[in-house]
C-alpha cells in the first residue's frame, strides 16, 4: 500500500466514532484498510495524519491535528496534550461541520474565530474573505498565543483559497516563543518514554 493511501486511510481512523464518517470511499479493500486501522494509534497516527512536517502538532495530541482532514493548525500550549486529544478532534469537527464565515471573523479580536483554544484552517480562510490584510491577519495569530503548525499540503489549501503566500509562510513562525516551549515538551516526552522504555527492558 502506498503513503497516500496509508494518509487516507490515517485519517479514517480520527473520523471513525468520532463523526459517523465511514471508509467506503477510501482507496484499498476492507481488509487492508483494517490492518491501517488497527495499526494507527496515537503520536504515530498524529505524524501520518498530519504528514512529516506537521509532527509537532499531530504528536503532541496524539493524532488529533489529523481529524476532520486535517482541519487543526494552532493551538494553545496548555491544550496540547494526548488528555486534550477529544477537544481537539472535536474543534476539527466544528470546522468541517460549520466553517468561521467572514462576518465572523471581522468582529473577532484575534484569529482563533470561535474561542476553542485552537486555530483551524477555516478560520483562516475566513480572516482573508473578511478582507483583512496580510498584516492584520498575521497580527490576529499573534494574539492567539498559539504555536502553529501546517504540513504542505495544509499550506496549499489555504493558498487554494486565497490566503496570501506571505501569511501561510508566517504561519510556522508565528509566536515562536510557544513553538519553542512545544518542542521541548515534546522532547522531553520523547526521553520519558526512551527511560520507560529502557527501564522496562532490563
Amino acid at each position: 500500500m502506498d503513503r497516500r493511501k496509508t494518509i487516507s486511510l490515517a485519517m479514517c481512523v480520527a473520523l471513525v466514532g468520532g463523526v459517523g464518517v465511514g471508509c467506503s470511499d477510501l482507496p484499498g479493500d476492507k481488509e487492508s484498510q483494517g490492518a491501517v486501522i488497527g495499526g494507527v494509534t496515537g503520536a504515530a497516527a498524529g505524524a501520518i495524519l498530519g504528514g512529516e512536517d506537521n509532527r509537532l502538532l499531530g504528536a503532541l495530541i496524539g493524532g488529533a491535528a489529523g481529524a476532520g482532514g486535517g482541519w487543526l493548525i494552532g493551538s494553545q500550549l496548555e491544550k496540547a496534550d494526548e488528555d486534550d486529544r477529544e477537544d481537539a478532534i472535536q474543534a476539527a469537527q466544528r470546522a468541517e461541520r460549520n466553517p468561521a464565515t467572514a462576518e465572523q471573523a471581522r468582529s473577532a479580536r484575534t484569529a482563533d474565530i470561535n474561542g476553542d483554544g485552537y486555530v483551524t484552517m477555516d478560520e483562516v480562510v475566513a480572516l482573508d474573505q473578511a478582507g483583512l490584510s496580510d498584516d492584520e491577519i498575521i497580527q490576529r495569530l499573534e494574539r492567539t498565543d498559539m504555536f502553529f503548525d501546517l504540513s504542505q499540503r495544509q499550506q496549499q489549501y489555504l493558498r487554494d483559497r486565497g490566503v496570501s503566500d506571505r501569511v501561510v509562510r508566517e504561519m510556522n513562525n508565528v509566536n515562536a516563543d510557544v513553538r519553542r516551549q512545544a518542542e521541548q515538551r515534546l522532547q522531553e516526552r520523547e526521553r520519558d518514554t526512551s527511560s520507560q522504555s529502557i527501564g522496562r527492558q532490563r
